[in-house]
């Protein structure tokens, strides 16, 4: 009988003890919630520099991007046309009467360029201003944030809800 409370006794200070520990301690910073970057930017005519006839490159900086984003994450650039709702994923096609335009769009750490593509050479100033107006919507979701199930990045909207962005 004294083995059986010893034994029981011996468990239930090992449970305790159990119970009572901490986890590991992870590296320094990595307790604070790591924030999905979210900006819409109104497009300007004059935002854009023509880098040779059929291109036009319009330059935002931001300091909202680590290394890490950069090379594991995901950004995402959108453009909504003045007047509407809808959110178009870069790239995207527009074909207009005096030209057809693709926007896409590069980044890195200190910049996000929105790039202007027309088929008409000299052409660069009327692109220009067929976007003035316009606004772009920039997310930028680390690499620790990206979520396992399967989302349509190309959908403003369910990466908003997905994510929890305005």
């Amino acid at each position: 009988m004294m083995k059986y409370r010893l034994l029981i006794l011996s468990l239930l200070v090992i449970a305790i003890i159990i119970s009572s520990c901490e986890g590991p301690v992870g590296p320094p910073g990595r307790d604070a919630v790591v924030e999905i970057y979210n900006s819409t930017i109104t497009i300007l005519e004059s935002d854009f520099t023509a880098e040779d006839e059929f291109v036009s490159v319009a330059e935002y900086g931001w300091s909202d991007l680590d290394e890490a984003t950069v090379d594991f994450g995901i950004v995402l650039g959108y453009l909504r046309f003045q007047g509407t709702t809808a959110w178009h994923p870069l790239p995207f096609t527009v074909p207009f009467d005096s030209d057809v335009v693709v926007l896409r769009y590069n980044f890195d750490i200190d910049s996000f360029n929105l790039i202007l593509e027309g088929e008409v050479a000299d052409n660069n100033n009327a692109n220009e201003a067929l976007f003035d107006g316009d606004l772009l919507r920039v997310v930028a979701i680390p690499p620790d944030r990206v979520l396992k199930m399967k989302i349509d990045y190309s959908d403003y909207n369910q990466v908003a809800k997905h994510y929890g962005l305005d």
